[in-house]
């Protein structure tokens, strides 16, 4: 005994619009590296480099309300406030995924770029600090989302 299914689909009717999907993987990406940033931790899932004793004194004569925690003082790396991007703060997305242009891309503060690449990158005095990126969470999280509306675009095909 043999048994044969066959299911006919419209090619004609697989569209692959995901923009509204890369817009919301854009902000959990977004979302993820605030956290990190909030709690310390890199995009591999490690602690950020500690700040230096000097760089704590400073930042605690200065009034610093977290003078220990890295990237996170004033908030416009990715810290507090930086997930709306208010005010140019924080990580933001500076270029939204459309029907036509199916990229989303996401940016630091302007006044922040050349520091934040240089904590990401680290290099002479400066630790190491991968703190702008994607992490295997947030990836794993927007690739679920995608894989769950690209096998809804093939079942309503």
């Amino acid at each position: 005994m043999s048994i044969t299914i066959t299911k006919n689909f419209d090619l004609g009717k697989i569209h692959f619009d995901l923009h509204k999907e890369l817009n919301l993987a854009g902000g959990i990406v977004m979302k993820d590296i605030a956290d990190n940033v909030k709690n310390g931790t890199d995009i591999k899932g490690g602690t950020l480099q500690p700040l230096k004793k000097a760089t704590i004194k400073a930042k605690s004569a200065k009034g610093s309300p977290h003078p220990s925690r890295a990237l996170f003082d004033t908030g416009r790396m990715a810290g507090k406030g930086s997930v709306k991007g208010v005010g140019g703060r924080g990580v933001h997305i500076t270029d939204r995924a459309t029907k036509s242009k199916q990229q989303v891309t996401l940016s630091t503060a302007q006044d922040r770029k050349d520091i934040g690449g240089y904590h990401n990158e680290g290099g002479g005095n400066l630790p190491k600090r991968e703190w702008f990126g994607i992490s295997k969470k947030a990836e794993e999280k927007a690739f679920k989302m995608m894989r769950m509306r690209v096998d809804q675009i093939i079942d309503n095909a």
